[in-house]
């Protein structure tokens, strides 16, 4: 992880290892082992690979429930995931750049590139789907740069496009699967809890960074459920009920951008409810 001494805090300092870069190894090397027994045709059936992050670990057991395509499910879930978290960090960067907060935004438009990035830059490549990171490091630039208000919001657009471009080059099938986007949405929670509990020391809220970092990610969560909520609600209402609802918890969690002047949930209270929201029906 490139080193922001200077807007890191001395928290995130200590901390050997940030989840983001926990999930990002742990996709480089299934992706990888995938990529020794598959084709360039993304939608090729893979032999089942096990994850390596303890993120994932417990997803496992439904894959059953996917159509029993372990590799290819696992894979494009991790790719959805890793860039559901690219995606959650520019929203909650945008937020920032409305306010008028460019020095705040400036780290959150910089992650995609420098912590996840690197992770699915060669799965671009084998599902043909085109880098964007030379739009990625423009955003970072003018916003740097404090460019005038049109031309961040219009590489801002640019980069969630490119984003969105590549989440679309995912099955449709799976992208409308509620087990499919469900395993994904954990990946994500998962990785906003230990965000948020980074973020709290001594009852406060020591690091804004992690703060919105784990905003970001819940935002996104909940409008990646969204694409799947009907389907949810209909075969399994009370399930749909318990996942709105904690998604709704989780939301409230962060009232604002900046921090409250203490933490709405401890950081037990936040990770409850992301195990209580389950990785398949």
């Amino acid at each position: 992880m490139t080193q922001r001494a200077p807007l890191r805090g001395s928290l995130r300092d200590r901390t050997s290892k940030s989840i983001e870069l926990f999930l990002a190894a742990s996709l480089a090397l299934t992706l990888g082992a995938c990529n020794t027994t598959t084709s360039n045709n993304p939608t090729t059936p893979e032999s089942p690979t096990p994850h390596a992050s303890a993120t994932h670990s417990s997803a496992e057991g439904g894959e059953g429930g996917e159509g029993g395509e372990g590799g290819v499910v696992g894979s494009d879930s991790d790719y959805l995931a890793t860039l559901g978290l690219m995606k959650g960090h520019l929203i909650v960067a945008k937020e920032l750049i409305e306010a008028g907060k460019l020095d705040k935004a400036e780290p959150h438009i910089g992650h995609p590139v420098e912590e996840l990035y690197g992770t699915v830059e060669s799965e671009f490549t084998k599902r043909q789907v085109p880098q964007f990171k030379t739009t990625l490091n423009q955003l970072h630039d003018s916003v740097k740069a404090k460019a005038d208000k049109g031309k961040i919001s219009s590489e801002y657009d640019a980069a969630m496009k490119a984003i969105d471009g590549a989440i679309a080059n995912i099955p449709a099938a799976q992208l409308q699967d509620p087990n499919f986007v469900l395993k994904a949405i954990s990946g994500i929670l998962k990785t906003a809890s230990d965000e948020y509990g980074a973020a709290i020391a001594d009852g406060k809220i020591e690091e804004l960074i992690e703060y919105q970092d784990a905003r970001g990610f819940v935002l996104y969560s909940k409008s990646l459920y969204q694409t799947v909520s009907d389907k949810v609600s209909q075969s399994k209402p009370d399930v749909h009920k318990t996942i709105a609802g904690n998604l709704e918890a989780l939301e409230k969690t962060f009232p604002t951008v900046e921090p409250p002047p203490a933490p709405i949930k401890t950081a037990a209270e936040f990770s409850s409810l992301v195990e209580k929201i389950p990785e398949s029906l």
